[in-house]
């Protein structure tokens, strides 16, 4: 009796359960491509940030590039927070397609206000590649 009782039970568990539809639609990762501006000897110019919105961590970034590229060649003061250093990879190739060399950027940021991580790229002449003028979006 006991056993059958169990099995009634869990028979009813199962079907008064709830389930979650899981849509293969669903973006669960937020990007833009952000114009930021850097101060460089009293000069301010404009470079373009591929940001992260849904991350983890702001390192997010920097840990992506290391799985895919290993290590960096130097780190640098960070642009969005004093405590979080700018992780720079030099001459990569990024497409295979292409025989050029890039450099990028990894950087982030925590604060109550901003989360992020974000990726700098550019070409072998220093151009920001992130730029809607750049050749390599018109191709």
């Amino acid at each position: 009796m006991k056993k059958c009782i169990l099995i009634l039970f869990s028979l009813i568990l199962y079907c008064c359960s709830s389930s979650k539809e899981v849509s293969k639609k669903t973006n669960h990762g937020k990007f833009e491509i952000v114009n930021t501006p850097l101060v460089v000897e009293n000069d301010t110019i404009y470079m373009n940030e591929l940001r992260f919105y849904r991350i983890q961590s702001a390192l997010d970034g920097m840990k992506l590039m290391y799985e895919n590229y290993g290590n960096w060649n130097k780190k640098v003061d960070g642009k969005h927070q004093q405590n979080i250093n700018r992780i720079v990879w030099s001459d990569i190739n990024l497409q295979n397609e292409i025989d050029e060399k890039f450099t990028v950027v990894a950087d982030g940021k925590e604060t109550m206000t901003d989360y992020f991580a974000c990726l700098m790229v550019f070409d072998s002449n220093g151009k920001d590649c992130f730029n809607p003028e750049h050749p390599i979006k018109k191709n």
